[in-house]
Order: C-alpha cells, then sequence, then structure tokens
C-alpha cells in the first residue's frame, strides 16, 4: 500500500484521508469492471470470490487447466496448508485470472482512474 500511497502522490497527507482517497479508487475500479459484463458474468465472478468450490474448479479447467503448473499459483499455494486462516490458492488465482480474462483493458482504466484521482486530491478532504 506503501508503493500506492506514493504513486498517487498523498504520502504527506493524514493516514484518514489516504484511505479515503485508496476506498475511493477501489470503488472505481470495482465500478469500472463491472460496468462492461453481464449479469451471468457478474454472477460467476461473485460466486468465485464468495468461494464456491464447483464454479473455481469449472472455471479454471475451461480457461486456464495448466494454472497448478503456473509460478503465480505456486506461490500463492506456499504456505496454505500449515495457515488454515490463508486463503486458498486456486481462489485467488481464480479471481485474478477472471479479472484478466474479462477484463482485458484494467490497467489503462486503472491508470485512468488513478490519473484523475490525483488530479482531483482536494476534493477528498
Amino acid at each position: 500500500m506503501e508503493d500506492l500511497i506514493t504513486e498517487l502522490g498523498i504520502e504527506a497527507l493524514e493516514p484518514e484521508r489516504q484511505l479515503r482517497i485508496i476506498d475511493e479508487l477501489n470503488i472505481r475500479v470495482g465500478e469500472a469492471i463491472m460496468s462492461g459484463l453481464a449479469e451471468e458474468q457478474i454472477t460467476e465472478y461473485e460466486a468465485i470470490i464468495n468461494g464456491d468450490q464447483a464454479v473455481i474448479s469449472s472455471w479454471l479447467a475451461s480457461n486456464d487447466p495448466g494454472y497448478a503448473d503456473t509460478i503465480a499459483y505456486q506461490q500463492l499455494a506456499e504456505g496454505v496448508e500449515s495457515d488454515p486462516d490463508k486463503v486458498p490458492a486456486d481462489k485467488v488465482y481464480a479471481s485474478m485470472a477472471w479479472i484478466e480474462k474479462n477484463s482485458p483493458n484494467l490497467s489503462e482504466t486503472v491508470a485512468g482512474i488513478k490519473a484523475d484521482l490525483k488530479a482531483n486530491l482536494d476534493q477528498y478532504t
């Protein structure tokens, strides 16, 4: 989060104001992702982030069958067995892969939202 605070140029602001700005960023990014989706896509994503294992397994099998061999998945899976409070790696991986597949312009969208927030920081006091 420190990198994001620095990137937004808000490191000199009080922590409460920083959190309001980051919350606004998260809300706007979420709205941008969801605005271009069909209802069935939203339902599918909600099932993934809510941990519906049948949906997660089915989505991964259909869309990324070799996911368990990826470095990203293996890094997420490290320590899951020894830490029962850790979010299952397949859930995290599936949610990230789903967003990447269904929001191909996410990087540009986030960059635009960050630029707008930086230009209008005075609104978040």
